[in-house]
């Protein structure tokens, strides 16, 4: 029963021609679900998460990617015609184990920002591509029946041909905002 949480019965209407009025039409279920992944993850992010951690759930969330994407699925006909519950178990499984193995370890570590609006503004600027990146991958596994809760502008936002490129380079170019300035003459610490 719980598997069907994302299958609901929405009307989306006959013609909508403002990218606005996609984006905020409350018909969509799907935009709000996706707003709310982004606001939860900025908060994860700027409450719970050091650089190394920030660093450490990138790493495995592109692990968990490339097994999803190597990983034989009509082979070995797991879960059936499940293939979107299959891909979702198996990212979020490799994603889990590799941050916890990666924990463990001393690579990654990065300095620790002490300055509230510099971690802030880093929280906030790696929660968006991070989310991205997130929602991009999510919503490919989706099957077709459930992208009807999403606008086109979502749908084209994260899944488009362009789109999933840069949400795939963003999260690596929002490494740069982690890295702590220094004092001249003193190496980094990391």
């Amino acid at each position: 029963m719980w598997l069907f949480i994302l299958d609901l019965s929405v009307k989306a209407p006959e013609s909508v021609s403002a990218v606005a009025g996609q984006m905020t039409n409350t018909s969509y279920v799907g935009n709000i679900l996706i707003a709310i992944v982004f606001v939860v993850l900025i908060l994860i992010y700027g409450f719970l998460m050091d650089p190394h951690n920030i660093l450490i759930n990138l790493f495995s969330l592109y692990a968990g990617l490339t097994v999803v994407g190597e990983f034989p699925f009509e082979i070995w006909g797991v879960f059936g015609t499940t293939f979107w519950l299959a891909q979702l178990i198996i990212l979020l499984a490799v994603a889990v184990a590799v941050a916890i193995v990666l924990s463990r370890t001393h690579l990654f570590r990065a300095v620790y920002v002490n300055n509230f609006l510099t971690r802030w503004g880093s929280a906030i600027i790696n929660g968006i591509f991070h989310g991205g990146l997130l929602v991009g991958v999510l919503l490919s596994f989706l099957p077709v029946k459930f992208l009807t809760q999403f606008s086109p502008w979502a749908l084209n936002a994260f899944m488009g041909e362009r789109a999933r490129f840069w949400w795939t380079v963003l999260p690596l170019v929002g490494l740069i905002f982690l890295r702590h300035k220094t004092k001249a003459g003193r190496p980094p610490a990391y």
